[in-house]
C-alpha cells in the first residue's frame, strides 16, 4: 500500500473557476474514510489517496449529499471556527485527479462493480476465514507435536539432479507465490476494492506484486482481513498440506510426498518471511495497521538517523509534522530490527547455508561423473551458476546498501 500525505497540488485561476461549477453527482465517487484525527480522501479514478485535517473530511461528506460550494462553506466555518476555503480545496481534488472535468457527463458517475466479490466473500467471509484459520490452526499443532513433519532443507530437492531440483523447486515456488497474492486480491474484491496484480522479475527470479492502494477507502478494521489474506491463505494450504501427508497410503508414488514435503517448506518459509516485520512483509502492514501509522517506514528511518544524531533536514521536517504517536510507534519498530536480524540469521543457518552446501555437492558430483563436458556435468556447471550467480549479486547489494548507510551516517547532508 502506499499513501500521499499531504499532497498539494498547483492549483491555477482556471482549476478554482472549474471547482465552482461542478454538479454533486461530480463528488459521489469521492470516499471519505476517518483515520486517526483526520480522512484519507481518495477516488476509482486516481491511484493516490489525500490525507486531510478532520474538516477536509466533512467538506467531503456535505459535498456528497448534494450542498453547493457555498453551502459547504458555511458549514465549515461553522464547524471550524474560522473561514475555510472550499473552493480551493476541491480545486485541489480536481488537480489531484480524484475528480472528473467539470464538463465530463456525471449522470453514471459511480464506481464500476468489481469482478471475483462473491469469491472473496465466500472465502473471506466469516465463514471462510473461520475455515482457513482452524486449518492454520492445526497446522500449527501437528508442527509443534510431531516432529517428523516440521521442514528440512532436505525438502527442497525433489530429486537428486541438482538442476532439476532448482528448478522444480522454482517452479512450485512461483505458482504457491501466485496463490498468496491472488489471496490479496480476492479478499480485497469481498469490499468491493479493486487491485492489480503484476509480474515482475528480481534477476532470474519471477515475483508477483499486489498494489492494495485501494484499501485506504475501507475503514481500518476492514483493512485487515486483505492485508492478512495472504498469510492467512499459506497456513491453511500449509495446513491441508500436513493433513494430506499424515492421510497417504502406505506405499505411494515416491513424487508424492516429496512434492507435499516441498510445498511444506515453501509454505513455512513464506510465513516466516512474513513475520519479518523489519522488512516491509505483510506483518510490517499489519503491524502499521494496527499501530495506524500512515508512513511508518519513513519515519522510522528518520527516527534511527535522528538517535544517532545524524538526522538530515528533510528527517527533522518529517519529524516536526509527524503524530508524536507516530512517532512513538516508530522507535518500537526500530527495537524489532534486532530480533529481526536474529530470525533471518537463524533461518539462513537452518535452511539456506546447508541448502547451498548440497546444491555444490550435488553439481560438483555430477561434474566429476561424466565430465565438465557432458550433457550431466553442463546441468551440474548449471545448477551452479544459478544458484551461486544470485548469491553473489545479493551479497554484492547487501554490501553496496550498507556502505550507503554508512556515508549517510557519516555524511547526512552528503548527496
Amino acid at each position: 500500500m502506499h499513501l500521499v500525505p499531504n499532497r498539494r497540488a498547483a492549483m491555477t485561476g482556471h482549476r478554482v473557476a472549474a471547482a465552482a461549477t461542478g454538479s454533486a453527482n461530480r463528488f459521489r465517487e469521492l470516499t471519505a474514510v476517518p483515520d486517526g484525527d483526520g480522512y484519507v480522501i481518495g477516488s476509482p479514478r486516481s491511484p493516490d489517496y489525500l490525507a486531510v485535517p478532520q474538516i477536509g473530511g466533512q467538506v467531503v461528506q456535505w459535498l456528497r449529499a448534494g450542498h453547493d460550494l457555498d453551502r459547504c462553506a458555511e458549514l465549515a466555518k461553522t464547524a471550524a471556527g474560522r473561514p475555510v476555503d472550499v473552493v480551493r480545496f476541491v480545486a485541489a481534488l480536481a488537480d489531484g485527479g480524484l475528480l472528473p472535468d467539470a464538463a465530463e457527463p456525471t449522470e453514471n458517475a459511480g464506481p464500476a462493480p468489481v469482478r471475483g466479490r462473491w469469491i472473496g466473500r465466500l472465502l473471506f467471509g466469516p465463514a471462510g476465514l473461520l475455515v482457513q484459520l482452524a486449518l492454520g490452526l492445526i497446522a500449527v499443532v501437528l508442527l509443534v507435536s510431531t516432529p517428523e513433519l516440521r521442514p528440512t532443507f532436505e525438502d527442497g530437492f525433489i530429486v537428486d539432479a541438482p538442476l532439476p531440483a532448482m528448478l522444480l523447486l522454482a517452479a512450485i515456488g512461483t505458482a504457491t507465490g501466485l496463490l498468496h497474492e491472488v489471496a490479496h486480491v480476492v479478499a480485497a474484491a469481498r469490499f468491493g476494492v479493486r487491485s492489480r496484480l503484476s509480474i515482475s522479475r528480481r534477476l532470474f527470479v519471477i515475483v508477483y506484486q499486489t498494489d492494495l492502494t485501494g484499501l485506504w477507502a475501507l475503514p481500518r478494521r476492514q483493512r485487515a482481513v486483505p492485508i492478512g489474506a495472504g498469510m492467512t491463505s499459506d497456513a491453511a494450504i500449509l495446513g491441508l498440506l500436513l493433513i494430506t501427508e499424515l492421510l497417504l497410503p502406505a506405499d505411494p508414488h515416491p513424487l508424492v510426498p516429496a512434492v507435499i514435503r516441498a510445498l511444506v517448506l515453501l509454505k513455512v518459509t513464506a510465513l516466516l518471511f512474513q513475520f519479518e516485520a523489519f522488512m516491509r512483509t505483510d506483518g510490517y502492514a499489519l503491524f502499521a495497521l494496527a499501530t495506524r501509522s500512515r508512513n511508518l517506514w519513513a519515519v522510522k528511518g528518520a527516527v534511527a538517523r535522528a538517535v544517532v544524531n545524524r538526522a538530515t533536514a528533510d528527517d527533522r521536517r518529517m519529524l516536526a509534522v509527524t503524530n508524536p504517536r507516530e512517532v512513538k510507534w516508530a522507535k518500537l519498530y526500530l527495537l524489532l530490527y534486532l530480533p529481526g536480524v536474529v530470525w533471518a540469521t537463524w533461518y539462513l543457518v537452518a535452511f539456506g547455508i546447508p541448502s547451498i552446501k548440497r546444491i555444490a555437492e550435488l553439481s560438483a558430483g555430477a561434474i566429476n561423473a561424466d565430465g565438465l563436458f557432458s550433457l550431466t556435468g553442463w546441468t551440474g556447471a548449471a545448477a551452479l551458476a544459478l544458484c551461486f550467480g544470485p548469491l553473489g549479486w545479493t551479497l554484492w547489494g547487501v554490501a553496496r546498501n550498507g556502505g550507503r548507510t554508512a556515508r549517510r551516517l557519516l555524511r547526512p547532508n552528503a548527496a
